[in-house]
């Protein structure tokens, strides 16, 4: 592949990697309505009561309210597997999702020559200790993956508010559920840089 190609198709991607960034931001807001949904259904007040207590929850913080909840009703076995393994890939996904937003460097983007589809996202610059450093490489493949994933653990929480739904059966509100798509990539090693 001639140079020219390699960053003609890095510049597609960037491209690619912005649309899916934005996307994802979109999809991950709809995750934290419905778990703030789930916090207000499982927790049993009123929607004044869930502003007043659990306005400003965020993914994380909301899940291990619901975890409590939970545990402290001893709620039933097969809804507390179901809500752990959406929990299990919300989390996975908000780590990711955490770092990208917060360490991706829009004005220049490092990528292999192998692999102009995946940029390098590290917080070397800013890690207070060297041993501490990460980096991935991401495209927009992967980001996709996670929006597509966080649309899905959505529709699998549905099933959780349905009165009906008594004993619980894990479901989607679309009917079918589909596999997970992200995978947490492993850190990378990145070139040696002159910095």
């Amino acid at each position: 592949m001639s140079a020219d190609d390699k960053f003609a198709l890095a510049r597609a991607e960037h491209q690619a990697f912005l649309v899916e960034l934005g996307e994802l931001t979109l999809a991950w807001s709809d995750i934290e309505t419905v778990l703030f949904k789930l916090l207000k259904h499982y927790s049993g007040v009123s929607w004044h009561v869930a502003q007043a207590l659990f306005s400003g929850t965020r993914a994380r913080n909301a899940i291990n309210f619901i975890r409590a909840i939970a545990e402290n009703t001893d709620m039933e076995a097969p809804r507390v597997m179901d809500l752990e393994d959406v929990f299990t890939q919300i989390l996975a996904i908000n780590s990711l999702r955490d770092f990208v937003v917060h360490n991706v460097d829009g004005s220049e983007q490092e990528f292999e020559d192998w692999d102009p589809g995946n940029r390098y996202v590290s917080d070397a610059l800013r890690s207070s200790r060297k041993s501490k450093a990460k980096t991935y490489l991401v495209g927009s493949a992967t980001l996709a993956a996670m929006r597509n994933d966080c649309v899905e653990c959505c529709w699998r929480l549905h099933p959780h508010w349905d009165p009906k739904n008594s004993p619980f059966q894990p479901g989607s509100g679309l009917g079918k559920r589909e596999a997970w798509q992200f995978k947490p990539p492993a850190p990378s090693q990145r070139r040696k840089r002159g910095w």
